[in-house]
């Protein structure tokens, strides 16, 4: 985890073209990197893209003096990708569904290896990498008339451009995919609110006397039974979510009125402290203790 937020603070330091402190950054997440387990971590690509990240920082930085290490470590992103993405990238295009992002990320290394190359007298081989990452920038290319056309459907350019350069400029593939990425994009929105209505529904009811919150699932379940929401959740509190006795206080009149009188206990003291609270809101704008507590009365009152 360490190693994945200093690499993304790298990042973000390459973005505003501060390339020495993204290189203190970089240098730091291989340096957390280092200390996982070399067979978890040569299944993903997070290193070699670092590796690629700290090259492109050495030469914007124009310091010929790292010449020695960028081969090295463009040797060890080119194989660590290799590991991650399978030969050819077919692991990597069978998980991304055929779609060809990665490009981008070759295109970047590719570049790089012939620019060292050059700077190591190995022309032949510098033109051979500056040739095949030209390539890939020409198949980056978006063309007007299809970006127009996804464009038209209700995407913004930005995610138009992206969505063709990864389906290869394949129209169709681009539509579906941003579809689904919309989808996600709605479905992660929705659960978030669910998650926090959630939240907000464990708070009102309290905790158990262990400190749980009540367990929504079950409150469902002993709710489709015919039991009133908030007793139902107030039984599960009182008995740590435990469902047949929570069943057994609904239905024993004596525990069932007690339920009750909890529940309009914990109403009295959820409005007492809503009204201390405004009253010391009243008293930081300036009003005395006891005028600020009778403007709260009247606002309740009124």
């Amino acid at each position: 985890m360490t190693g994945l937020m200093l690499h993304t603070s790298g990042k973000r330091f390459i973005r505003k073209q501060m390339f020495t402190e993204a290189l203190e950054a970089l240098t730091m997440g291989e340096e957390a990197f280092s200390l996982c387990n070399p067979k978890s971590i040569e299944l993903v690509d997070n290193i070699p893209i670092l590796q690629i990240d700290m090259v492109w920082c050495y030469f914007m930085l124009q310091d010929i003096a790292w010449i020695a290490v960028a081969g090295l470590r463009l040797k060890n992103a080119r194989e660590g990708l290799e590991r991650a993405h399978g030969k050819d990238s077919s692991r990597f295009r069978l998980l991304q569904a055929g779609r060809t992002s990665e490009l981008a990320l070759y295109l970047r290394l590719e570049l790089l290896e012939g620019v060292v190359a050059y700077h190591s007298g190995q022309f032949d081989k510098s033109r051979k990498f500056l040739a095949s990452a030209q390539e890939k920038f020409f198949q980056l290319q978006v063309p007007d008339e299809a970006l127009s056309l996804v464009m038209s459907m209700g995407f913004g350019e930005g995610d138009a451009k992206r969505a063709l350069r990864m389906s290869n400029q394949d129209i169709q593939s681009a539509v579906n995919f941003l579809v689904v990425e919309r989808e996600k994009r709605e479905q992660k929105r929705e659960d978030d609110i669910r998650r926090r209505n959630e939240i907000m529904q464990q708070k009102r009811y309290g905790v158990t006397p262990l400190k749980k919150a009540v367990d929504l699932q079950r409150l469902t379940e002993v709710v489709s039974i015919g039991f009133e929401k908030e007793l139902a959740a107030e039984a599960l509190r009182k008995n740590e979510n435990d469902t047949q006795k929570a069943l057994d206080d609904l239905t024993n009149p004596e525990a069932n009125t007690a339920l009750q009188r909890n529940i309009e206990l914990g109403k009295r003291r959820r409005q007492q402290r809503a009204t201390e609270a405004t009253i010391e809101q009243l008293v930081s704008m300036g009003f005395e203790r006891s005028r600020g507590a009778n403007k709260q009365l009247c606002i309740v009152v009124h």
